[in-house]
């Protein structure tokens, strides 16, 4: 059975953590109202980080449905990742007029697009190593 927890081990929670998917991203997934930055990981899962910044979304309540709606698509969908990776979750303007039912489809997009870039990168990786 798998357990679909968002406990602290799978967010990232420092400076650092989040300025090296930053400077290091392998994987950018853009969707209408998201952006995802992604790079592999030395930890043991799969970790979420979310930057919602004012200039983006004004309304602190708008801010905090979004983060919402991001950490409970991710809990989701973390199970589903091949590799263990770090995600930053950007929103895009406009996002705060968008319906939940939009969003959560529109993650849903971008998560499986980000596991088939894993997926992809792993192969391209392992490839060269089978020769």
């Amino acid at each position: 059975m798998t357990l679909y927890s968002f406990g602290t081990e799978s967010r990232i929670r420092c400076a650092a953590d989040y300025k090296s998917v930053f400077d290091g991203a392998l994987f950018k997934v853009h969707q209408p109202h998201f952006l995802f930055l992604a790079k592999l990981t030395e930890q043991p899962k799969s970790r979420l980080g979310i930057v919602v910044a004012k200039k983006k979304v004004r309304r602190a309540h708008e801010r905090n449905r979004i983060k919402r709606l991001a950490r409970e698509s991710f809990r989701l969908h973390q199970a589903q990742f091949n590799a263990d990776i770090d995600i930053v979750v950007m929103p895009k303007v406009g996002i705060e007029a968008i319906a939940n039912k939009e969003l959560l489809q529109q993650l849903d997009f971008a998560w499986q697009k980000l596991q088939r870039l894993a997926k992809k990168h792993s192969k391209v990786v392992v490839a060269p190593l089978q020769n």
